[in-house]
């Protein structure tokens, strides 16, 4: 009898990583259909600040 329900164990393990796996992929997959947040001007301003700033630093310049 421990023959028949180890092998019950078993398929149910089987199955419920089967079902994880697929939620796991839908929930991906609909992670990355959503649009990004905030709007286009938002993220081009953000970037061109971020560009200002990552320029070379002018310390000490005309000393």
């Amino acid at each position: 009898m421990t023959s028949h329900s180890s092998t019950l164990v078993l398929a149910f393990n089987a199955i419920s990583m089967i079902i994880f796996f697929l939620l796991l992929s839908y929930s991906l997959q609909v992670e990355a259909s959503r649009p990004l947040g905030g709007s286009t001007f938002e993220s081009i301003k953000n970037s061109i600040i971020a560009q200002a700033y990552s320029g070379p630093s002018r310390r000490g310049s005309g000393h």
